[in-house]
């Protein structure tokens, strides 16, 4: 597993909300779980009514203390956060105010084979988080105007990552989804970022990259360019 140099929780959250939100979005997050019959830990609804900007200032006031900001967590449990901005009156679907970001997990290889997979399809990552457990968390920029065309990036998203070998994990599709909260602990691990603004700058530039690879043919020559020289 890749290691960080230092362990600052407060750093790796303010460093993973820059990267991933604006100044008045509407964040979605979860420090608190329920224990099931069987004993797994399980996260609630959690918080969604704090903007990126009131956090930040709240952790000017604690620089040292990401509890009295986020709320105490269950330290076997970890915590999660939704990558997509919400509209402050929930954490559904419905309530997502800005389709920018899936997540690409695949806890089905080697944390390395992951790593080296996300990197190698150059995925425009906003952020790369150890999730404290078997996989890698890619924060995937998919820019999309509405949930409709945010279900096909998804898809094709998806599909190339699944041609190339990175078994994604097919339960993540949707744009409320949580994501492992990088800056606590999990077990006996962190969850920490590896990296933000990894791969392609966006969207569109990865696609026209991507499908720049996927094309081994030669270019289409316009025949009328040569029609009287045949």
């Amino acid at each position: 597993v890749p290691m960080f140099p230092e362990w600052n929780p407060v750093k790796e959250i303010r460093t993973y909300l820059d990267a991933v939100f604006e100044e008045d979005d509407c964040i979605g997050y979860v420090t608190e779980t329920w224990e099931t019959e069987d004993g797994i830990n399980k996260p609630t609804k959690g918080v969604w009514d704090r903007t990126k900007g009131q956090l930040l200032r709240a952790l000017d006031k604690h620089p040292d203390d990401f509890g009295a900001v986020f709320g105490d967590y269950n330290a076997k449990a970890g915590a999660w956060i939704r990558f997509n901005p919400l509209d402050g009156k929930g954490c559904k679907n419905e309530n997502v105010t800005a389709f920018r970001f899936a997540l690409i997990e695949s806890d089905k290889l080697p944390i390395e084979r992951q790593l080296t997979l996300i990197r190698e399809l150059e995925l425009p990552a906003a952020a790369i988080v150890f999730s404290g457990g078997k996989s890698v968390h890619a924060i995937v920029h998919v820019d999309a105007r509405d949930e409709t065309e945010y279900r096909n990036r998804v898809n094709y998203l998806y599909g190339v990552c699944e041609k190339n070998g990175l078994i994604v994990d097919q339960q993540n599709k949707n744009p409320s989804r949580m994501s492992r909260m990088p800056g606590v602990e999990r077990g006996d691990k962190h969850q920490y970022l590896i990296d933000v603004n990894a791969g392609r700058p966006s969207w569109n530039a990865w696609k026209e990259w991507i499908e720049e690879q996927n094309d081994d043919l030669p270019d289409f020559e316009n025949l009328s360019e040569v029609w009287d020289e045949m």
